[in-house]
């Protein structure tokens, strides 16, 4: 039998409960440590403007949501969904639309005639749940970088490194890549044309911190948030996966880009090797399972490298950037920061 949902308003006791909820959902963008006195901060921080409320079922949360009231010159203020999110294990059971349902209750208590929300251009999943409960399309939200957040605001301030196109070897597919790097590491920006957005991230040594993907699928799309925490362990979908304790880098099966994190911290040198443990996600279940590999440097340009009962060879540039993986994947372009211009 399944145990009724509680919707109510968040608690000082709440903020252990909502650090994986926090990290599945913010990751690398909340600028500091998911710890529990971040999240008690945050939400005293937000609590006059802010209404943060949970789902609740047997002790455990299972999502959040936010709404803002926003005064204005009309006669009514309105309000703001601000934030909704559901854990990956319980979406699809009607979460969602409770915590909606709850926001939209106390906004009408509050004297707001209408609940406004914004949410990703490539978010076709979450559009489509919006459009079912009764949102319609009204207007283009637009955005002007006028400042440096205190978390550093990442997005704006990366340099580019370089900018490929790979191509698949039996011409399946192809694959946009940039590498750039801000204060916090490097970034691995890529798309796998008509599949997948992803990007991991690491830190300045090239140690794994996170990745976030997103999938499109038969009109759908599906994302996968990965947090590494500062104390080895790794955060699926805001639940804690002991499996991969050992792992130090990410993986994608069908991007080449991710062999560049070992190849770069491990800088073997020539005639060396080194055996390492990556979080490797499948496709297209979005499933991640530990990988043992092997990279041996065979020259200054080129790895021998394998897993389980599969081999290959590659050729990096001397960014560690793949221009050629042996049965998958060719370099067709590549662009320089002063140009970025593929040729």
């Amino acid at each position: 039998m399944s145990h009724a949902v509680d919707y109510r308003e968040v608690q000082k006791d709440d903020a252990p409960k909502l650090v994986p909820l926090f990290e599945a959902f913010y990751g690398q963008w909340f600028g500091e440590p998911v710890t529990t006195s971040a999240v008690h901060r945050r939400i005293d921080q937000a609590r006059s403007i802010e209404t943060f409320v949970v789902a609740e079922r047997e002790g455990k949360l299972l999502g959040f949501a936010s709404l803002r009231l926003v005064p204005s010159l009309d006669l009514t203020p309105y309000a703001e969904l601000s934030d909704l999110f559901v854990a990956e294990p319980y979406r699809r059971q009607g979460v969602g639309r409770g915590l909606l349902g709850f926001i939209e209750q106390r906004a009408r208590e509050r004297g707001a005639d209408r609940l406004i929300l914004t949410t990703g251009l490539k978010n076709v999943e979450a559009q489509s749940f919006y459009r079912a409960v009764g949102f319609e399309d009204h207007a283009l939200a637009m955005k002007k970088a006028i400042g440096i957040s205190k978390a550093g605001n990442p997005r704006e301030i990366r340099a580019p490194q370089r900018s490929v196109l790979w191509r698949r070897v039996d011409d399946t597919g192809t694959e946009s890549f940039l590498l750039s790097r801000d204060d916090t590491g490097w970034h691995l920006e890529g798309n796998v044309v008509a599949l997948l957005d992803r990007e991991p991230v690491c830190d300045p040594s090239w140690r794994a911190l996170s990745a976030q993907i997103s999938q499109e699928r038969a009109g759908g799309q599906r994302e996968l948030h990965i947090t590494v925490r500062e104390d080895g362990r790794w955060w699926v979908e805001g639940e804690e996966d002991a499996r991969l304790r050992r792992c130090t880098d990410i993986d994608l099966e069908i991007s080449p880009s991710t062999n560049t994190i070992p190849i770069r911290r491990l800088n073997l040198g020539i005639g060396k090797e080194s055996e390492v443990s990556a979080a490797w996600v499948r496709f297209p279940g979005l499933t991640v399972e530990p990988l043992h590999q092997r990279y041996a440097r065979t020259g200054t340009n080129r790895y021998r490298y394998a897993s389980r009962d599969f081999a290959t060879d590659l050729e990096v540039d001397d960014l560690g950037l793949v221009t050629r993986y042996e049965g998958g994947w060719s370099r067709e372009a590549v662009a320089e920061p002063d140009s970025l211009i593929l040729k």
